[in-house]
């Protein structure tokens, strides 16, 4: 049994592991993943998560056995501040203007601040809190199916399915290592579609550190240029937060890393 390497890095939010076996399977365990591989025609291939800190993944087959190392990534974010920060975003989405100011301009107010305060000016202060907390149940509510879960366990997973749209994040203990984002091609040509699409792109960006701003419209170039032959984009970067795009025959791929 060898591989093709004894040292492999990041690809999206993976290491893709290759190599030539005799036997018909192959087994691996890597720090968030284990499973069985396939030999076919001699050949072998697998993926693993990437993860914050360098991992040995171990390959037998039979009685060979070989380990090879997966370079340490860079986090893109903390995963329960990303996520809340994602969630406070398109909870405020189906907020109309108008609300969305009264929720973003309230400062909850401190036990100081309100010994400070005439009896009338602690009521009006309640009653506004009372108010946005009222707003933002609604509209949490009214986005659960749009939400990321609080907590997700470590490796790759599907946290989020919303109309044509569908998210994975690689987790590491409380890292964020990555988002991938997936829609068909053929929504990309719904208007509809297409704009969930760019407002879940925005959102998750904005949400790891990026430029909503900036990212689309880099995205919207690129997409422009797109040849048909072409299967990938050049990578957008902003604020250190890269985003690769892949495209396959039915979907569009945004790999969103560090």
């Amino acid at each position: 049994m060898t591989t093709t390497k004894s040292t492999y890095h990041q690809s999206g939010m993976v290491a893709v592991i290759k190599g030539e076996a005799s036997s018909k399977h192959i087994h691996y365990r890597a720090a968030n993943q284990q499973g069985t591989k396939k030999v076919n025609s001699g050949t072998f291939a697998f993926s693993v998560p990437i993860t914050a800190s360098k991992q040995r993944v171990r390959i037998t087959a039979g009685d060979l056995k070989r380990t090879v190392t997966v370079t340490a990534a860079t986090p893109l974010a903390d995963y329960q501040q990303a996520a809340n920060k994602y969630n406070m975003a398109v909870a405020l989405s189906s907020l109309t203007t108008a609300q969305q100011k009264q929720v973003t301009s309230f400062k909850a107010p401190t036990k100081a601040s309100l010994a400070t305060m005439t009896p009338a000016e602690q009521a009006s202060t309640m009653q506004a809190a009372a108010t946005v907390k009222a707003l933002m149940t609604k509209a949490t509510n009214a986005t659960k199916s749009q939400q990321l879960p609080s907590h997700v366990s470590d490796g790759v997973h599907q946290v989020m399915k919303h109309g044509v749209v569908r998210v994975r994040a690689n987790v590491d203990g409380k890292h964020l290592m990555g988002y991938t984002m997936i829609i068909p091609v053929k929504a990309m040509k719904n208007k509809a579609d297409a704009k969930q699409f760019g407002t879940t792109l925005a959102l998750l960006g904005t949400s790891a550190g990026a430029n909503a701003k900036t990212v689309m419209k880099k995205f919207a170039k690129e997409t422009k240029d797109q040849r048909d032959s072409q299967t990938t984009m050049k990578t957008i970067k902003s604020n250190g937060v890269k985003f690769n795009v892949g495209f396959s025959t039915s979907d569009i791929y945004v790999y969103i890393t560090k």
